[in-house]
């Protein structure tokens, strides 16, 4: 039986909370969790909150905090990577919600008793759910042993409908120029814009089905401004600023699809 607490108040709708408890509950429809229970048990906190510090009792390990506007609340990290991770969950208009170390999976393994604690745990635009570690290299995997709890973990998540990836520092650094755009765009997240801001961009997209951020300045007090104000709504998942190039007045900017929906 999974650990949580079921009277604990849920954000609503969609996030991560409420993706975990619709497959730890114990009376939801049988998503195959049911069938994992004798074997794997998954432990939340209340509310949501990392569980680390639960595991661990005093000893916090934790090195920093990274405050993510996306998904209201700040993330722990204990590596640069999981910190590069995390900014990059905050700029992909494809992630709707993110936590950091939201649950542990205990599970049995070849008759041993082992323990996995989620570096994060991601809600996709599709709806779907990723767990992913985050690691320096692939030289971790050279360890039999952690290569076959990851294997476990793998096939946990596939049974429950879920997605296990591996993400390395490589993936997130290089390219270096459109690391370099992440760390742009997330360092302005927190920028304030209103709902009349975000009118006045949907309706330049209903007008021209497409733009570029030199095209987009005109709806704003000054370039700057603008700037800022669309670099925070990339995160509020209203724009899509094209990443792989120098960010400047030519560079291409999409309306995400969902955003479109929610104004019309």
């Amino acid at each position: 039986m999974s650990v949580v607490d079921p009277c604990c108040p849920q954000i609503s709708p969609p996030t991560i909370d409420v993706a975990v408890r619709s497959v730890a509950l114990k009376d939801v429809e049988p998503l195959s969790w049911e069938s994992l229970s004798a074997s794997a048990t998954l432990v939340a906190t209340p509310c949501g909150t990392p569980i680390r510090t639960i595991v661990t009792g005093r000893r916090f390990i934790t090195t920093g905090v990274y405050a993510s506007r996306k998904a209201g609340r700040p993330q722990p990290y204990e590596s640069m990577n999981e910190r590069a991770f995390f900014m990059h969950c905050e700029v992909d208009t494809e992630v709707l919600d993110y936590r950091a170390q939201p649950f542990r999976l205990e599970f049995a393994q070849e008759g041993r008793r082992r323990t996995y604690i989620v570096d994060c745990v991601r809600l996709m635009a599709d709806g779907s759910i990723e767990v992913v570690e985050v690691k320096s290299d692939p030289r971790a995997l050279h360890d039999h042993d952690y290569a076959e709890k990851l294997h476990a973990i793998r096939t946990i998540c596939e049974q429950v409908g879920w997605r296990f990836r591996l993400v390395f520092k490589m993936a997130l650094l290089e390219p270096a120029a459109v690391h370099q755009n992440v760390l742009d765009v997330q360092s302005w997240r927190m920028t304030e814009y209103t709902s009349a801001d975000v009118f006045r961009i949907v309706e330049a997209f209903r007008r021209t089905g497409r733009a570029v951020l030199g095209d987009l300045v005109e709806h704003f007090a000054s370039r700057a401004l603008a700037f800022a104000k669309l670099k925070a709504m990339m995160v509020g998942r209203i724009v899509r600023i094209d990443l792989t190039q120098p960010i400047g007045n030519a560079t291409p900017v999409a309306l995400v699809s969902d955003s479109r929906e929610a104004w019309k």
